[in-house]
């Protein structure tokens, strides 16, 4: 544990923690969280009916993804190979007619990926682990797919909006969706340098690609970032 954790307070680390993100919040955009208990950051106004919405990750709530799709009217892909995802789309009831769910995950390239299981069976996230993380034992491997495929599979051509809630493949998938030229407007992304195995240079990365690709931080809270491209916001 960083020893600045050790010595300062929890609330103290909570107000330093916000007033951090909020150097990163810029206002005056309509920047609202959709959803409830998985919440997500999106430029209110341009989730229109009929905007296209690649979703990554449903895990045990994708009220963000229903509230997009049912209330909203726009065009949702969900993708998820867990069986925790599985579930939660399983359970829910009278889905949206636009939102529809793929049984395979997103990564840098099409193939069958190895996921680690859940380290809180309760929390139920299947992830991506370090190189000599996993072992037999606590490994799966589900089929996904990569930028190209994922958007071929799912009938979406131009994106409103990428949502990245992927455990660790995220930095893959950025990757190679830049390097394919395909540049959604908005990109919602959680980064997981906080798991094992995945050091924080992954993330900082990640943001110097987007950045070069022509992407702004329009919010951040904690380890999520909206990202927008500057082409919206010069208009």
């Amino acid at each position: 544990m960083p020893f600045w954790r050790q010595i300062l307070p929890v609330p103290t680390r909570r107000w330093l923690r916000r007033g951090f993100d909020r150097q990163f919040c810029r206002p005056g955009h309509g920047v609202r969280k959709l959803g409830t208990t998985c919440a997500w950051a999106v430029i209110e106004e341009r989730m229109q009916p009929g905007a296209s919405v690649l979703s990554g990750g449903a895990g045990r709530d994708i009220s963000f993804e229903v509230e997009l799709a049912g209330r909203r009217g726009c065009q949702v892909a969900l993708f998820d190979p867990s069986p925790t995802g599985q579930d939660t789309w399983t359970a829910l009831v009278d889905p949206p007619k636009t939102l529809r769910y793929f049984p395979d995950g997103l990564a840098g390239e099409s193939a069958r990926c190895a996921f680690a299981r859940p380290a809180d069976p309760a929390e139920g996230s299947f992830r991506q682990a370090g190189a000599g993380a996993m072992t037999a034992e606590n490994k799966m491997e589900f089929a996904c797919l990569g930028p190209r495929e994922a958007l071929q599979c799912a009938g979406l051509e131009q994106l409103e909006l990428l949502k990245l809630d992927i455990e660790g493949f995220e930095y893959d998938f950025i990757a190679s969706m830049l390097g394919a030229g395909i540049r959604p407007v908005q990109i919602a992304v959680e980064f997981h340098h906080f798991l094992p195995g995945i050091p924080l240079m992954k993330t900082l990365t990640a943001l110097r690609q987007l950045r070069a690709a022509g992407y702004r931080i329009l919010h951040k809270d904690q380890c999520d970032y909206l990202f927008v491209h500057r082409g919206v916001l010069t208009k």
